[in-house]
């Protein structure tokens, strides 16, 4: 008898933890490892956050929805630097992230924790954060219909411009607010169930066409005051010139000159190295007004066993920088005429 009652106790306690089990999993909500019938992947984008307090939970799920902007505005970004040069134009990319994150701030507002749950063994929060794919649309295609109006109104100021460093200037402009809407694009696929956005009127590819038929169309002379160092400063310049894609003229065809100067130091023998300081500077003048269009200086250092070929280095690295630098300050100089350094 004793060991039929023994026997009847482990059923019973195996009965009731069985139960337990059945009842625990039965108040496990459906988003904790799945859709949610609630919230439709249709309708909605969700985030997911554990954590040990309510709080944390929250904002785990917060940044678990938030991370699907991140990821698709950096990668939209950054493939949209390939379009342009490199050098200054990427701050453009940068200055583009800053404000599409922003507006992507505004979007993130609008989430929701809609439903929190305690995992009654462990203890942890478990956090749901909902975001309407009606309402983040919305917003984002209001902000990408301002920026279409506003790369419109860019593109007939460039075609109406008649000077061609403004042009030129005017249509980067609009690559920049073409950039920005990229971002804008990104998160809109996100929003999107059908992942396509809305595809702007002009593409990036169209501005970029036509930034490179104006630049082709800058008539620039290269010109520099008497020294050695600055002598070989124009052979340098005409090179970098022609890479950048602008129109090299002679003095008396063309319309702007980029005058420079090289000043190099040599700053001696220094732990067994030669070293040498230079300094370049460029400045686009109007050829006809004498206006000063921009300006710009830039620091070089070099440095070999000896001073002939540290001096050398040096010059390689000039003709470097113009290669890479060189077609960016110029519209620089065109997008912000003010603002030289």
């Amino acid at each position: 008898m004793m060991l039929i009652g023994k026997l009847c106790k482990v059923l019973i306690i195996s009965v009731l933890c069985f139960s337990t089990t059945v009842a625990f999993a039965a108040k496990q909500p459906d988003w904790l490892n799945g859709s949610s019938a609630e919230y439709s992947d249709a309708l909605y984008l969700v985030g997911r956050g554990v954590g040990s307090t309510e709080a944390e939970a929250q904002n785990r799920a917060r940044g678990d929805l938030a991370t699907i902007f991140e990821v698709r505005i950096n990668v939209s970004i950054d493939s949209t630097t390939t379009l342009v040069q490199s050098g200054k134009n990427e701050q453009v990319s940068k200055s583009a992230t800053q404000q599409v994150s922003a507006t992507t701030d505004k979007v993130i507002s609008g989430i929701n924790i809609a439903k929190i749950w305690r995992d009654p063994v462990t203890q942890d929060f478990h956090a749901l954060a909902v975001l309407s794919r009606t309402q983040a649309s919305a917003s984002l295609q209001e902000e990408m219909s301002r920026i279409d109006d506003e790369i419109k109104q860019q593109m007939q100021a460039a075609n109406a411009e008649t000077d061609s460093l403004l042009k030129v200037g005017t249509l980067s402009k609009a690559m920049q607010s073409s950039i920005k809407r990229e971002g804008f694009q990104a998160s809109l696929k996100v929003v999107d169930p059908s992942g396509r956005g809305v595809q702007s009127e002009i593409s990036m590819a169209t501005i970029q066409q036509q930034i490179d038929q104006a630049v082709r169309k800058v008539r620039i002379a290269a010109s520099h005051p008497a020294n050695a160092e600055s002598a070989e400063f124009t052979t340098i310049a005409k090179g970098g010139l022609a890479a950048a894609g602008f129109l090299t003229t002679k003095l008396e065809d063309a319309d702007f000159v980029l005058s420079g100067a090289l000043n190099m130091v040599d700053l001696g023998r220094r732990e067994g190295w030669n070293w040498v300081r230079a300094t370049l500077s460029v400045t686009l003048v109007e050829k006809e007004s004498g206006r000063v269009r921009g300006h710009k200086t830039w620091p070089v250092k070099a440095s070999a066993q000896d001073s002939v070929t540290a001096r050398s280095r040096a010059m390689i690295e000039v003709e470097k920088l113009f290669k890479q630098e060189l077609r960016s300050t110029i519209i620089d100089f065109a997008v912000n005429p003010d603002n030289s350094n």
